[in-house]
């Protein structure tokens, strides 16, 4: 079923939404501790919007009763401290939402997650051996389709009749349940956030095309500034999450 946009729902459809099931999608932005300057301001700013966007969703479909978030283990309390410690843009906006009366679920199945996590690091390891990356693609692949198969099955099992639940997610093509109404939450923060962290990535390319340009013709390399600081990765560039 195709993602309804926010604010569009006319007063006949309106009806119809609320005694049906659906979902609220919202883009898992996470914190980037030692990143450029700028970064924490877009994301703060990302999550009081999308705050903003979910109460309006809410007035006009339903209020969030379940609350599932991808790569979050447990759920009630358990789930709320993992977010707390890993997301505080996320958290406070879950937070008010279980302290409203929903219930934070369980959605991934521990042993499967960490199955997709460990063969997924396999594949990244630079493997030298044909034969042995197909293996260890195959038994991702495997594991990858048990994972969408039980996410599925939660969602289908957890949201009850006229219900409406929010789900943090990094996939949007993630799969529904048949039936299930999606509404996908996207403020134009969202984008500014990316087109960001593009050209912070930009910034950093062409410092690192300049100083190999100076090491090439003998030259010192320029003294780092304050602001490239903790700002790259492995492979000089820069990345949130």
């Amino acid at each position: 079923m195709a993602a309804e946009e926010l604010g569009n729902l006319g007063k006949a459809a309106a009806g119809d939404i609320m005694t049906s099931r659906k979902v609220y999608f919202v883009t898992l932005v996470q914190p980037s501790p030692g990143a450029p300057d700028g970064f924490e301001e877009r994301y703060n700013a990302y999550w009081e919007a999308v705050e903003q966007q979910v109460s309006q969703l809410e007035a006009k479909a339903g209020t969030v009763m379940r609350v599932f978030a991808e790569g979050v283990i447990g759920r009630g309390d358990d789930a709320m401290l993992m977010v707390q410690q890993t997301n505080p843009g996320a958290h406070r906006m879950v937070r008010q939402r279980v302290s409203a009366g929903a219930v934070f679920e369980e959605f991934e199945d521990t042993d499967i997650f960490g199955q997709v996590i460990d063969w997924g690091r396999c594949l990244q390891s630079g493997l030298i051996n044909q034969t042995v990356a197909n293996i260890i693609q195959g038994h991702y692949t495997e594991a990858a389709d048990k994972r969408s198969t039980h996410l599925l099955k939660r969602l289908d099992e957890g949201i009850l009749e006229s219900e409406a639940a929010l789900v943090l997610t990094g996939d949007q093509n993630l799969s529904l349940p048949d039936g299930v109404e999606k509404f996908v939450v996207s403020p134009p923060e969202l984008d500014e956030l990316e087109r960001w962290v593009q050209q912070a990535n930009e910034a950093i390319r062409q410092q690192m095309s300049e100083e190999q340009a100076r090491a090439t013709a003998g030259e010192p390399a320029a003294p780092p500034s304050d602001s490239d600081q903790g700002k790259t990765t492995d492979s000089g560039l820069w990345t949130p999450g």
